[in-house]
């Protein structure tokens, strides 16, 4: 059987340090198969071009099997996310993953993991939060005081350790690899090599600056065709603040809304028609930009705690959205076999999936729907196939 390397993916847009990112994984394997954000991202954001478009270029550079990472997933945090798509790639029968990171030293994740065992490590992190610091810098403040007072850990650190977390979670024989970062880190705007990350690539589009040189040919191609439909959560802002007014009474049940903030949702929903000031009048400390458009983005797409239980989990199906001529033989080779359905198409689909793995490609469905109502797209009924 051929080896299959896995990586997550969101391409918002397709960038050359992704580039050298999916030539690293070539080379550990005979195929590779990416899992890809759908319409809405991690950072809590609709996806910067539809999932389709993203889609076509990741196979056009090489990626052999392009699976959807549904929008109830997409957009959870780094540990939900982690999960679900380390869950996926092992129903795919991955068994290595590529991933970048900050620090590229994957025994220093490790350590990490393994320091969460102590009991005094994990006071330490609840007395920062009870401080009002945000999870993310009180586990990187506590991890400082336990492991080393320089260590620095950004976002592509916290995701790989999930990642390794979720490893373990299934108990799978997968090797993590990690590969550090080339240029600057998530959100820098600094150019290096002809690399510059997704945020600063985002924000010279808006300004209408050229790109040209730090993407590739077929993403250069396809980010014209869409640069008159590109996307900003501000856009949403109307549906969201409708979703907001409208479900007052169910705002508690949505996935990371914690008790009490629903109502400082509502109040400034009420009081803000501008999303700047909405949004600038939301955050506080203890929660980082992140999380609060993680926290929209579920009021506005019906994502509950109820279903993220659930979907903790239980992977309700996979789905495919392109392939190679190479991938489409491994899938073969795996799906009759597979205790996940992988859908190819939505062709007799109440025979193939039960009732609640349904809800849930509905759910997704319905996201999406959500989303061309900003950015419309034409969806499509069966996978992209390069040969």
């Amino acid at each position: 059987m051929k080896k299959a390397v896995g990586i997550v993916i969101e391409y918002n847009p397709f960038h050359n340090g992704h580039k050298y990112h999916l030539d690293k994984a070539k080379e550990l394997g005979d195929i590779v198969i990416g899992v890809m954000s759908g319409d809405y991202v991690q950072r809590g954001e609709p996806a910067f071009i539809n999932k389709w478009s993203r889609g076509e270029i990741a196979l056009k550079e090489g990626i052999d099997i392009l699976c959807e990472l549904p929008s109830y997933y997409s957009t959870q945090s780094a540990e939900i996310f982690a999960k679900s798509s380390i869950g996926i790639l092992k129903n795919l029968g991955v068994t290595t993953i590529l991933f970048g990171s900050e620090s590229s030293n994957i025994e220093k994740l490790k350590k990490i993991l393994e320091l969460e065992k102590n009991k005094e490590f994990n006071e330490e992190i609840r007395r920062n939060l009870d401080e009002g610091i945000s999870y993310p810098n009180a586990y990187s403040l506590s991890i400082k005081k336990f492991l080393e007072k320089d260590i620095e850990i950004n976002s592509n650190d916290i995701l790989g350790i999930e990642y390794l977390r979720a490893i373990k979670y299934y108990d799978e024989k997968i090797e993590a690899q990690t590969l550090k970062r080339r240029a600057g880190g998530y959100y820098s705007q600094k150019e290096e090599n002809n690399i510059m990350s997704a945020t600063g690539i985002r924000k010279l589009i808006f300004e209408n600056k050229s790109i040209e040189n730090l993407v590739t040919k077929n993403s250069f191609e396809v980010l014209e065709k869409e640069k008159e439909k590109i996307t900003k959560i501000s856009d949403f802002y109307p549906l969201i603040r409708y979703a907001i007014l409208s479900k007052k009474e169910k705002l508690a049940d949505y996935q990371d809304v914690e008790n009490g903030l629903e109502n400082r949702i509502y109040e400034m929903a009420l009081k803000y028609e501008n999303h700047q000031e909405f949004f600038n009048n939301l955050i506080t400390k203890r929660y980082t930009i992140g999380r609060i458009q993680r926290i929209l983005i579920h009021i506005l797409l019906d994502i509950t705690k109820a279903d993220t239980n659930y979907l903790k989990e239980n992977i309700p199906y996979i789905r495919i959205l392109g392939f190679s001529k190479k991938g489409r033989e491994y899938l073969k080779t795996i799906e009759k076999n597979n205790d996940v359905k992988i859908l190819t198409s939505f062709k007799n689909i109440k025979k193939i999936l039960n009732e609640k793995e349904i809800k849930f490609l509905e759910l997704n469905e319905k996201a999406s729907i959500i989303y061309k109502i900003i950015n419309p797209y034409e969806d499509r009924k069966i996978p992209i196939i390069i040969d």
